[in-house]
């Protein structure tokens, strides 16, 4: 992910979308905030993305499977880590199969470590947060 990229931080719940933004903007990533899957869409086609992070259930436009599917068709290799609260087999079972090797899935709460090495696998990035 190169350096001037944004990571796209996608939830409904304020207080996480607060949370997670904190902790990457505090280990240095550029951040970029979006409340929903419409905007998470919007954002990507306007700005350079390196990351997205997002929620998977949404109210509004669509899910974040829904918005994943658009991300594809605008940015096939483009990182995506999914947060839940949901099972993660439930979401799973959303996603194409065979796997796709740029999707990762974090369940909620978040656990901060993980997330790190889930960011250092998809970006080669690795910053304490």
């Amino acid at each position: 992910m190169a350096q001037e990229a944004f990571v796209l931080v996608v939830d409904d719940d304020p207080l996480i979308l607060d949370l997670v933004s904190m902790r990457l903007e505090a280990a240095g990533y550029n951040v970029t905030t979006a409340s929903d899957a419409w905007q998470e869409v919007i954002q990507a086609q306007a700005l350079r993305l390196g990351l997205v992070i997002t929620d998977v259930q949404m109210p509004g436009f669509g899910t974040g499977i829904d918005a994943y599917k658009r991300l594809r068709q605008l940015s096939p290799n483009l990182p995506i880590i999914f947060m839940t609260g949901m099972k993660l087999d439930d979401v799973k079972s959303h996603l194409p199969n065979p796997p796709d090797p740029r999707v990762r899935l974090l369940g909620k709460p978040i656990n901060f470590d993980e997330l790190r090495q889930m960011i250092k696998d998809l970006t080669g990035l690795d910053r304490p947060l």
